[in-house]
């Protein structure tokens, strides 16, 4: 099975993988947790790259991704100020 290296690093690295999908979508309040961990990660603009040219679902990098695109759906929990530091912060 093909790994990628840079998970290793991640800040989720331990977590179960369910909270950045299924559970990420049946549970609201545990988006802004999921959130602030990856708006800690030191990987999380690797992740986002690696969401959106693989065309995945779920949260990567902090976004919620639906086929490699952002969910509007999904990530309407945040406001502009929000958005905008997640932006910034994949982007810079």
């Amino acid at each position: 099975m093909h790994r990628h290296k840079w998970k290793d690093s991640a800040a989720c690295y331990e977590y179960d993988t369910n909270i950045f999908f299924d559970k990420y979508e049946e549970d609201e309040t545990l988006r802004p947790a999921v959130d602030k961990l990856c708006s800690q990660c030191p990987v999380a603009k690797t992740c986002f790259a690696v969401g959106v040219s693989t065309k995945e679902w779920g949260v990567w990098g902090g976004i919620y991704l639906e086929g490699g695109q952002i969910s509007k759906e999904f990530n309407s929990h945040r406001d502009s100020n929000a958005w905008g530091e997640t932006w910034k912060y994949l982007t810079m």
